[in-house]
């Protein structure tokens, strides 16, 4: 029987400074105090044969280029790389990123990524692995597979006619609407030894967007958010190191939002997790391994990156003026529009000059779940078909990319924020081949043991 071996370190990336906040692009200035502080944390995972790095971060997302950029960086520094190498975001709307944002307001436009915060985020994630090598220690793979329904909703409500009415807060007139499935699993892994609890991983599908007691002053202020209390939950009961990673959540919202909803859900999910002691069961198979899958795909939105950065500085100028000569004029509306669109197209004329890009599927094994890590927001159906066929799978969302929403085709013609060309970065049906990628490789590979 393999001997399974986990390391863990953490470190706070909380900058002491203030900082462009990513999430919300009506944002106008940086942030102005620390609500709860960020953190990366890396775990290592070696059976003996393969050795996975799954590292956890409090950020909205890292674009693939600035991924491929640290599997490098890990490479040459502690010897893992992708596909061994797993950049997980919990996808918190309170945190600085490591690439440039877009923000509504002409006077913002599009701001760099503070290359302090870059610079010690890569010290400190060599930092982390390199710890989290140092301390591997033998231990037992558990698993369980806990449902917390009560703390998420759909946001894409449908109407009566079928279209879908996004619904960012829980509808007052709920009755109105079919309120879409979500997948509500939390799924915890947890290494054990005779001691007690080594380290757990945990994760749960829904958007870190829960605002703070203040809704206007927590909108500045930096914020891990429910993952933070989630893993301050459960590190309390058992003292052991928390990691988690974000499910399907690219319409699965907090079914509430402020006062102190971001504790109380995080705080929901860690209860779970330890109330549900006795409903682990150690996995027979503590293996771990790494594969990649990759589907070549077409930008939604074809921009001529020759001529696209003189065309957004037009309309942002334009915009500007006429601003600060008759804000609320209807041509003052339409420039605006017209700049918004324009910086859209300049976004992903940087990340896709040739309007092609090939997305990479990461899956890992561990043990007898499957983590299917995919680049983007994903929607709750794709998981819950996923699960449908292959029980074990686990989906992980903003991993390896962070490239848009993923909708399946059919949702387009219903409407909806999270089904159009502004917030889906390819061409209407990449959900679906994802999918079929998917199903087909856990068809081949197997997730159950």
């Amino acid at each position: 029987m393999s001997t399974l071996r986990c390391g863990t370190a953490s470190r706070e990336i909380t900058p002491p400074y203030p900082a462009t906040l990513h999430g919300y692009a009506n944002r106008d200035r940086k942030s102005d105090g620390v609500a709860e502080p960020i953190s990366l944390g890396c775990l290592v995972l070696d059976d003996g044969e393969h050795r996975l790095l799954i590292v956890s971060c409090d950020m909205i997302g890292i674009e693939s280029h600035v991924c491929e950029e640290l599997y490098a960086l890990l490479e040459t520094e502690i010897g893992v790389g992708y596909p061994n190498v797993l950049l997980s975001c919990s996808h918190t709307h309170f945190a600085p990123a490591l690439h440039a944002g877009s923000y509504y307001a002409p006077q913002t436009g599009i701001v760099e990524p503070d290359p302090r915060f870059v610079d010690d985020f890569k010290v400190k994630l060599v930092e982390a692995a390199r710890d989290s090598l140092r301390n591997l220690q033998p231990g037992r793979l558990e698993t369980a597979r806990l449902r917390v329904p009560q703390v998420l909703f759909n946001r894409r409500t449908v109407r009566a006619d079928g279209s879908v009415a996004t619904n960012f807060r829980y509808p007052l007139d709920a009755e109105n609407y079919t309120i879409s499935p979500t997948d509500d699993e939390l799924t915890v892994l947890r290494i054990v030894d005779d001691c007690g609890v080594k380290a757990v991983l945990a994760n749960f599908g829904c958007h870190p967007v829960t605002g703070g007691q203040e809704a206007e002053a927590a909108h500045y202020r930096i914020s891990a958010d429910y993952p933070f209390y989630l893993r301050q939950t459960i590190a309390a009961r058992w003292n052991c190191p928390v990691f988690f990673t974000l499910g399907a959540a690219g319409d699965a919202v907090p079914i509430d939002r402020y006062t102190d909803c971001r504790q109380r859900i995080g705080q929901t999910l860690g209860h779970t997790a330890t109330l549900g002691d006795r409903l682990f069961r150690e996995d027979p198979t503590p293996t771990v391994s790494a594969d990649c899958r990759e589907l070549d795909v077409h930008t939604i939105i074809d921009a001529d990156s020759k001529t696209i950065e003189a065309e957004y500085e037009q309309a942002r100028h334009r915009s500007l003026s006429l601003i600060d000569a008759a804000p609320e004029s209807p041509e003052s509306r339409e420039a605006l529009d017209i700049f918004h669109l324009q910086q859209a197209i300049l976004h992903r004329a940087r990340l896709y000059p040739d309007n092609q890009y090939s997305v990479k599927v990461q899956f890992l094994r561990i043990g007898g779940i499957v983590l299917t890590c995919l680049p983007f927001e994903v929607l709750s159906e794709i998981s819950l078909r996923m699960k449908e066929r292959f029980p074990h799978s686990a989906l992980v969302s903003c991993a390896g990319g962070y490239q848009g929403y993923l909708p399946l085709e059919y949702e387009y013609a219903r409407g909806g924020y999270e089904a159009s060309e502004r917030s889906t970065h390819f061409a209407k049906g990449t959900a679906d081949r994802l999918l079929d990628l998917i199903l087909d490789w856990l068809e081949k590979n197997g997730s159950e043991r």
